[in-house]
């Protein structure tokens, strides 16, 4: 056997190895308010365990809104009841004396400007018509830009995994997403590597409700935060106080 074709036998050994086969093991539907999906999924692969809580809804009847937290006064909890949104998860990245971190637009007023870093790959930006999740450079601002938030690294683009991904910091991850039957969504994930993540929200069998067609990662750890109103309501709360908020409120 020549040694061009073992290098290339290594080649596609190694590149398997890489990318671990997640497996659905538990899918439960969970209390939510009318227009949105709630499920806790378990996943599994030879490389370890996830547990996901996602959100998903309709565009034409919900969308994504900002909720500015400049004073730290607020956890996500109390911020989620304050303006009645239906759910929420923490948001964007933000400096260490709480200054945001890359774009932020709530209600069309700009908080904080784009930024261009490897890190600030991806912009959500929401009008009153569309919700888009764009890499950096292609975004383009607009007077039509209602709400707007900039975060990274993107995780899954045209229903592929991003490669070149930390495959080894586990860590709680807040992603958000847009599927093949037209939902947006959010999803926070205990734990994973951001490349674990990539593959895992790329398995057509754990989202055979919907392909994800692309995703962005938010800011992850300790901020890490999920609510959905309910009666009472789920909270799984952050570990420190964030800048900002991202929820899901009706059109």
């Amino acid at each position: 056997m020549s040694r061009i074709l073992i290098a290339f036998i290594l080649l596609g050994l190694t590149a398997k190895s890489l990318f671990a086969e997640w497996i659905l093991q538990k899918s439960d539907a969970q209390p939510a308010p009318t227009g949105l999906d709630f499920t806790e999924r378990n996943v599994k692969s030879e490389s370890g365990e996830a547990t996901l809580w996602i959100v998903t809804f309709n565009p034409k009847t919900h969308t994504f809104a900002v909720m500015d937290n400049p004073d730290g006064a607020y956890d996500l909890g109390t911020a989620a009841e304050k303006r009645g949104v239906l759910a929420g998860v923490n948001g964007g990245y933000f400096q260490p004396d709480h200054a945001p971190l890359g774009l932020l637009v709530r209600q069309g007023a700009e908080i904080h400007p784009l930024e261009h870093s490897k890190l600030l790959s991806g912009v959500l930006s929401v009008t009153s018509s569309s919700i888009v999740i764009q890499r950096t450079a292609a975004f383009k601002t607009s007077p039509g830009i209602r709400e707007a938030l900039q975060a990274g690294p993107f995780l899954v683009e045209r229903g592929k995994p991003v490669t070149g991904l930390n495959a080894t910091k586990d860590a709680a991850r807040t992603v958000i997403f847009q599927d093949a039957k037209g939902r947006s969504g959010f999803l926070i994930g205990k734990s994973a590597t951001l490349a674990g993540m990539a593959e895992i929200l790329a398995t057509p069998s754990i989202f055979s409700d919907g392909k994800i067609l692309r995703a962005l990662n938010l800011d992850g750890g300790s901020s890490t935060a999920l609510w959905v109103r309910g009666n009472p309501p789920f909270y799984a709360r952050e570990w420190k106080t964030v800048r900002d908020y991202l929820a899901i409120v009706p059109r």
